[in-house]
């Protein structure tokens, strides 16, 4: 698609939409909405911060008609790629929509608009003996919205879901200004077409989200945990198979973390153990029911010979190991100037298989002296994120990186029947492997359904499941 500039004319017309202090040019402040956690980099033509869904269908409507780029954006935490204008154009930054609207204990629902963080929505929610389960790295930070677009999800994803599973309705102005609500109020309808499931996980390319209806989960009355570690990759990852395939209750969390991984996060977070390939189990519900299921899973986790095992001693005990396994991220980012985070599912009978061949790819690339690879996340359900940690301002370095990718992907990942994204989305940096994964028919809807919604592609072009 051909698209036009921003012209100061256009400029005029948004400041009249939103507010002259609510639209951003300077070169200084755009370059903040340059970047997510990739690589990649490119600057909008201006930045919009609108309040209401009205000021956003206005927006929508004057771009379509000029066909202009826009690129919805919450707080930026984004792994794929996806916020960042490639195109140029509008950037709305939607974090200011911040207000959670209602909380109805009755009905066991809330409203929230679109930029409500994460973490700021289970504080309050607490104070009802209520939480929103899906429970990302990027909590403290993530929008809600965000988490809409990408069907994001976290720890507790295993028992609880991803975020698709706790969205009751939407409101999404369209990309030609309509503003529409999807699904409904109540916790079963049936009357219309899927569109919330279709609008969940579609990376700002079918809509932007203005407000959000989400279920309410009661808080659990107790979580009972315990850490293991172990020598080899192998070892761990069949632990958490033996765990998932064996066990009737459901753990509320089974996390991995590697040998690297392990030592960067135990150091970030002060806790001395030894170094191996972690894995932390947590069962949640009447304490003992939790206890004697973490009991059974324990005993578990023992037949795959753990160097070391413990259970936590106490809450506070507790929080310090998901303080170090929340801290993954930025624990990794401290061994090189770069740090790129991946995300790929397989199937859990495939788990010790991918994990081992995952760890052997710096030994393929020829790159173990510049290039330490994390691995970490959700083994529970099979999602993993293999973390490149390089620096992509040596030109060698970064050709390598590309170059393991595509190991990760096209000889490890999709040969096993896996997903190049479990819940971090398409973006840029996996676009390129969505035609093998799902085949040129499933891709061609995909992109038909994008042109329906979107008939001038001005929304978040170039991206994700849309092409």
């Amino acid at each position: 698609m051909k698209y036009n500039p921003v012209t100061p004319k256009i400029i005029s017309e948004l400041e009249n939409i939103v507010g002259l202090k609510n639209v951003i040019t300077r070169p200084e402040e755009l370059y903040v909405y340059s970047r997510d956690s990739t690589i990649f980099e490119h600057s909008p033509d201006v930045v919009v911060i609108p309040k209401t869904a009205e000021q956003v269908s206005e927006i929508l409507k004057l771009a379509n008609r000029e066909k202009i780029p826009v690129v919805p954006r919450g707080a930026g935490t984004s792994a794929s790629g996806s916020p960042i204008p490639i195109m140029g154009g509008i950037v709305l930054d939607m974090s200011r929509n911040d207000k959670i609207l209602e909380i109805d204990s009755h009905n066991l629902t809330v409203e929230v608009e679109s930029g409500v963080v994460c973490d700021l929505l289970n504080e309050e929610l607490a104070k009802h003996g209520f939480f929103f389960p899906p429970d990302p790295a990027s909590s403290p930070a993530c929008t809600i919205a965000g988490m809409v677009a990408n069907n994001s999800a976290g720890n507790m994803a295993m028992k609880y879901g991803t975020t698709r599973d706790h969205v009751l309705w939407l409101e999404v102005v369209l990309p030609t200004g309509e503003i529409i609500q999807t699904g409904s109020t109540t916790i079963k309808s049936v009357s219309q077409f899927d569109l919330t499931r279709l609008m969940v996980g579609s990376e700002g390319q079918l809509g932007v989200i203005t407000k959000v209806g989400l279920k309410l989960t009661p808080l659990p009355e107790h979580h009972a945990t315990a850490f293991f570690i172990f020598k080899t990759v192998e070892d761990a990852a069949k632990a958490a198979v033996r765990v998932r395939s064996t066990m009737t209750t459901i753990p509320c969390m089974l996390e991995f973390l590697n040998e690297t991984t392990t030592r960067a996060a135990f150091d970030y977070a002060g806790l001395e153990y030894p170094v191996g390939y972690t894995i932390i189990l947590d069962f949640d519900g009447a304490k003992d029911t939790a206890e004697a299921d973490l009991e059974a899973g324990f005993k578990l986790c023992e037949k795959e010979n753990p160097i070391y095992k413990e259970k936590a001693k106490d809450a506070a005990h507790r929080t310090q190991l998901l303080t170090a396994r929340k801290a993954a991220l930025p624990a990794l980012a401290r061994l090189r100037p770069t740090t790129c985070m991946e995300d790929c599912t397989v199937q859990i009978t495939k788990l010790p298989q991918a994990a081992k061949a995952i760890e052997e790819i710096p030994a393929r690339l020829g790159a173990e002296d510049f290039m330490d690879l994390g691995n970490f996340g959700h083994i529970g359900d099979g999602n993993m994120h293999p973390t490149f940690c390089f620096d992509e301002r040596i030109e060698e370095q970064r050709d390598v990186f590309f170059k393991g990718m595509d190991i990760l992907y096209e000889d490890i990942i999709l040969p096993l029947g896996g997903s190049v994204t479990g819940e971090h989305g398409i973006g840029l940096i996996r676009a390129k492997y969505i035609d093998r994964e799902h085949g040129d028919a499933s891709v061609k809807i995909m992109r038909g359904i994008k042109k329906l919604f979107d008939p001038n592609m001005i929304l978040n072009p170039g991206k994700g499941k849309g092409g």
